[in-house]
């Protein structure tokens, strides 16, 4: 029973063999959006570390879960009023049935300051380190020759680019995080030719806060996702999100994914510094008989020089 879990988890995310999305799907994507967007990085204004752990479709074995940790920072004094350049780094691990991955990226984002807003431009580039037991699959084809040799850290190079526009109260955002559609040929190792291939992502957000009275501010939030090429393409996906932000220290949310999932998140700046989330998953789907749902917590830490700056921590300030 337990394979069977395992294979309904990796059959989802995967519909057909051969191709893959190289892209993780985080719920709480606004608290830090360099994770799918370079040109976020250096849009606090201060250095920021951050943490996200994701457990996906718990109760079903095999099912992914991911852990990243990413930190970025203008670059220069933190007496400068405004710093073009930022830069960031993360670090990606993620396990999904037989296969681990782990990921190291580093980000670049040269800023332009408007009257009212910044513009920033960002590259990223960096690689995966790919990893596969087949030998703990139990396949209905024995001997399948796709699942004979195991894959031990092959190397998958990659880079991507996007462009992120903040006011002091909305954000917009459109990138390609991982542009190279990387495969692992097989064919020396097996009987065939056949190919494991990513997909390359697409992804426009954006958000807007309304100010409702003096302790109440109302943000609508969405994420548009795409992967495909000419070949083949996955579902096209998306979030709506709305979040009642309270003394510009508590955040209730709701959000609903159209590949069919309810979300409720809960996120709390406790001090300057540090900002706590969670959010949890309700499925919609064919799968919600044999999974608890999905769990994710973000922790973030900034480090702040100038507390002056900052007399009114605002975590919404992910603009």
């Amino acid at each position: 029973m337990k394979r069977l879990f395992w294979l309904i988890a990796i059959v989802t995310l995967a519909p057909l063999p051969g191709f893959s999305q190289s892209d993780q799907h985080y719920t709480m994507f606004m608290y830090n959006k360099l994770l799918y967007n370079p040109g976020y990085a250096g849009s606090r204004d201060l250095t920021s570390v951050n943490m996200a752990y994701r457990d996906q479709w718990d109760g079903i074995p095999g099912a992914p879960k991911t852990l990243n940790i990413s930190v970025d920072a203008p670059v220069g004094s933190y007496m400068i009023p405004f710093r073009k350049v930022a830069i960031g780094m993360s670090f990606t691990s993620e396990e999904l049935g037989v296969e681990h991955n782990h990921d190291l990226v580093a980000y670049y984002a040269y800023r332009i300051k408007m009257k009212k807003s910044v513009v920033s431009f960002g590259l990223q580039a960096g690689g995966k380190f790919y990893s596969a037991n087949y030998d703990k699959l139990n396949p209905y084809q024995q001997y399948d020759p796709n699942l004979v040799h195991n894959v031990k850290n092959a190397f998958l190079p990659n880079f991507g680019a996007g462009v992120y526009w903040s006011g002091d109260n909305y954000y917009a955002g459109l990138s390609v995080p991982n542009i190279l559609q990387n495969y692992y040929d097989k064919s020396e190792k097996t009987l065939n030719n056949e190919k494991a291939r990513e997909i390359r992502g697409y992804y426009i957000n954006g958000g807007y806060v309304y100010q409702l009275n003096n302790t109440i501010e109302i943000e609508p939030q969405v994420m548009f996702r795409y992967a495909g090429n000419g070949t083949y393409h996955l579902p096209f996906s998306a979030d709506f999100n709305v979040s009642a932000i309270a003394y510009s220290r508590l955040m209730l949310g709701v959000t609903y994914r159209t590949d069919k999932s309810f979300e409720v998140i809960l996120h709390v700046q406790a001090t300057k510094n540090i900002n706590i989330g969670y959010a949890y998953d309700y499925l919609l789907s064919s799968l919600n008989p044999y999974s608890k749902g999905s769990h994710e917590l973000v922790v973030g830490y900034n480090f702040m020089r100038d507390n002056s700056k900052y007399t009114t921590p605002r975590f919404i300030k992910a603009f």
